[in-house]
């Protein structure tokens, strides 16, 4: 009888699998980057953390960077990197346009964040600082055309600056 049950058991465990959905393998490792679908491959443009690696954003922030975890939400690319000390993001959004830069930027200024003009860079352009003394995350946001790439990391903004101006010609 003791057999019997555990066969049965067992069965039960099969049957209760093939009920349930398959789960999804893990994500590969070793350069690729998970993603997340965008709603339409035209609303990011062709844009993705390819145009954003880790040796040409290390290189100008003066980080060494990993391979970046890349999301896609809409019109927005985003590419979160490791290493660097402090946490480092290049977002990509596109269909940007001056009001909606202008929205982004009242917003971005409520959340705490020390935000100033940036004039004479690229079509418009603001930075923010959040923290002080040695734990500070600079951001740097810039618009050209319909492009708006923000970069977050605990470099220096001439360093983010150099770096906009290169993914902006990467593009």
């Amino acid at each position: 009888m003791t057999i019997e049950k555990a066969l049965v058991a067992v069965l039960g465990l099969i049957v209760l699998a093939g009920c349930t959905s398959t789960p999804h393998s893990a994500p590969a490792t070793g350069g690729t980057t998970p993603s997340t679908p965008a709603t339409t491959p035209s609303e990011v443009a062709g844009i993705s953390c390819a145009k954003a690696p880790e040796d040409v954003v290390g290189a100008a922030l003066q980080l060494n960077l990993n391979h970046p975890r890349e999301t896609i939400n809409g019109t927005v690319v985003t590419c979160q990197y490791d290493g660097g000390g402090a946490s480092t993001m290049v977002r990509f959004q596109t269909k940007s346009d001056a009001a909606a830069f202008a929205k982004g930027k009242e917003e971005f200024g409520g959340n705490g964040q020390k935000v100033k003009d940036l004039p004479d860079f690229h079509d418009n352009a603001y930075t923010g600082t959040l923290g002080t003394g040695e734990v500070v995350q600079n951001t740097l946001v810039a618009r050209k055309g319909p492009v708006e790439i923000l970069v977050t990391s605990g470099a220096n903004f001439e360093q983010e600056k150099k770096l906009v101006t290169q993914l902006f010609e990467r593009l």
